[in-house]
């Protein structure tokens, strides 16, 4: 990985989080049931979480972050090391879904750890 692979990274990171910041977490400052993303409804099924506890804002920067970043991984990776069309799509979606999944797993363990659980008990 030279420095240009770097830059490609950085701006297409920041391109997205900007995106993400701009529609995802400036647009709603408020936690609402009926209209809570995709990824907050996971979280909050798969680990528990109490949004009592949480911080809207923080936890949707959280995600966008992570989105982000999964996304320019991605993206740098399969620009850089594969030349097929139909490989490019392939390969990206199937690295995609197990990125996500460990990205949001992080997100998803260090709010159970802050005890940020609906019974209050970290060990969910």
């Amino acid at each position: 990985m030279n420095l240009e692979d770097l830059w490609w990274f950085l701006g297409i990171f920041l391109v997205i989080y900007i995106f993400y910041l701009i529609f995802g977490v400036l647009k709603r400052k408020k936690f609402n049931i009926d209209k809570i993303p995709v990824e907050l409804r996971f979280l909050i099924k798969r680990y528990h979480l109490d949004m009592s506890k949480i911080n809207y804002r923080s936890i949707m920067n959280m995600i966008g972050l992570a989105s982000s970043f999964v996304i320019s991984f991605t993206a740098t990776f399969i620009f850089k090391y594969i030349k097929n069309e139909l490989l490019m799509i392939l390969i990206g979606g199937l690295m995609i879904i197990p990125l996500i999944f460990i990205t949001f797993n992080f997100i998803g363990l260090y709010y159970k750890k802050k005890g940020c659980v609906t019974n209050g008990n970290k060990k969910n």
